[in-house]
């Protein structure tokens, strides 16, 4: 629905960061889902982004109108 509304590419990678949980067992697994607790949340900051600042403001704004989602 983000791509149909922006107009752009919107790539997407599934991440699950679990909280308050003091030992959490990661499978693996075929999907390709990144898995963390809070403590680990810092591994995100090395990675980059594929968009522009203005393309990030223009998803968020999208993202955050409910018509967006209730055409899907």
């Amino acid at each position: 629905m983000l791509e149909h509304y922006c107009g752009l590419p919107v790539p997407v990678e599934p991440v699950l960061v679990f909280v308050g949980v003091t030992d959490l067992k990661v499978v693996a697994t075929q999907l390709s889902v990144r898995v963390y607790q809070e403590r680990q949340v810092a591994a995100l900051a090395p990675l980059s982004g594929v968009l522009t600042p203005e393309q990030v403001e223009q998803v968020y704004s999208v993202a955050r109108h409910r018509q967006a989602w209730l055409q899907a």
